[in-house]
């Protein structure tokens, strides 16, 4: 009897067959699964990387993208230079491109028409889209406060910025200008920024981007070095100006030259702009007159917190005394407005007050000073 071995037949060859394929299919696309996941992430990764690249850029626009009118002359800049100079435009802002045009028009035809300046006064202008605008650009010098156009660059600010804050990506591309400044070999490394209500009686750029400033890591609290730089002479503030009323009687002379000076504190709150710091001088009037029963405000100057010098009782009139415990101080009396140790910027000025004491003949040079600040 014959036994028959079992062969496997061409239905079990062709199962095997198929789940061979069946795998291999399976591991295709497995495999080509994992391509297209990895592709796929990959250009997510990239689109993230190109929009953060766009958000960083800087997009400067030059004269003829905003359609500015040629100047009609110019002054060579000297670069580079140690300086910036903050501004704000003290017009409604812009959020777009073409808003954006529309006020550097306006801008450059107000200098121009009603200023006399030969173009738009400053070097750069910062809108609220983001984007730079070209003014004078980096090689002529701007008309944006008088004297410093040669030894600084000017950014305005396109806005007003009493009440608010600029946006981020506005702030984001003045400082990547001043950064493309230095790559460019248009501003010193160590250059210094300053707003411009520190150098004149003026509330630009505006408090809260001044106060934004002030956290800048460039921003110069002390303006001296400038001011020195440009050989701009003290800032004084007449009576007229902060607006004092006369004093109730004939102040009394004194012997001059002065041979002492005391520096004392307002024991006020402290000011940064001509506005505040002429609030502070009429309060600080009344409150002598009406509450101390002085004839005037019992100070021959004040400094301000914004720099400038306030005439009191000038150089010629001497003070009154504190209390009617003590004889008058028979000496100049330099008030510091503010609560705390003043200001290096507010030292320094007073220096040279004292020092343009000496020149006049109104104060000895061999002084002698009482600190009550220390």
């Amino acid at each position: 009897m014959k036994i028959q071995q079992s062969v496997p037949g061409i239905e079990d060859q062709a199962a095997n067959t198929n789940v061979k394929q069946l795998r291999g299919l399976i591991w295709m696309c497995a495999i080509l699964l994992i391509l297209v996941a990895t592709t796929a992430a990959y250009f997510v990764w990239l689109m993230s990387q190109n929009n953060e690249l766009a958000s960083n850029s800087l997009r400067i626009l030059d004269r003829s993208e905003w359609l500015g009118e040629p100047p009609t002359g110019f002054t060579l800049l000297r670069t580079p230079v140690s300086n910036v100079i903050i501004h704000h435009t003290a017009t409604e802002g812009c959020d777009t491109e073409d808003v954006c045009i529309y006020r550097m028009r306006m801008i450059q035809s107000f200098h121009m028409a009603s200023l006399g300046f030969t173009d738009i006064g400053y070097n750069f202008l910062v809108g609220g889209d983001g984007k730079v605008y070209v003014g004078r650009g980096w090689h002529a010098q701007g008309q944006h406060i008088n004297g410093y156009g040669p030894v600084s660059l000017s950014i305005a600010f396109i806005g007003t910025f009493g009440n608010e804050a600029p946006p981020n990506h506005q702030v984001r591309a003045a400082k990547r200008l001043m950064d493309e400044g230095v790559r460019l070999h248009k501003l010193h490394p160590d250059y210094h920024i300053y707003a411009h209500r520190q150098l004149r009686p003026t509330e630009s750029p505006g408090q809260k981007l001044f106060e934004l400033m002030q956290h800048w890591p460039r921003w110069t609290e002390d303006v001296t070095a400038l001011r020195r730089l440009n050989n701009a002479p003290l800032r004084f503030v007449a009576r007229a100006a902060w607006l004092a009323q006369p004093a109730l009687e004939a102040l009394p002379p004194w012997t001059l030259p002065a041979k002492n000076v005391r520096f004392v504190s307002t024991s006020t709150e402290s000011c940064d702009t001509q506005a505040s710091c002429t609030f502070r001088m009429r309060y600080l009037q009344t409150l002598h007159i009406e509450s101390f029963d002085k004839q005037d405000i019992n100070y021959n100057f004040v400094v301000g917190g914004d720099g400038s010098v306030y005439v009191a009782r000038g150089w010629d009139a001497s003070c009154e005394s504190a209390s009617t415990d003590e004889p008058p101080f028979d000496g100049l009396i330099v008030g510091f407005l503010g609560m705390s140790e003043p200001s290096t910027t507010q030292r320094k000025v007073a220096q040279e007050l004292l020092a343009q004491g000496i020149k006049m003949g109104k104060l000895a040079e061999d002084y002698q000073l009482r600190d009550e600040l220390k």
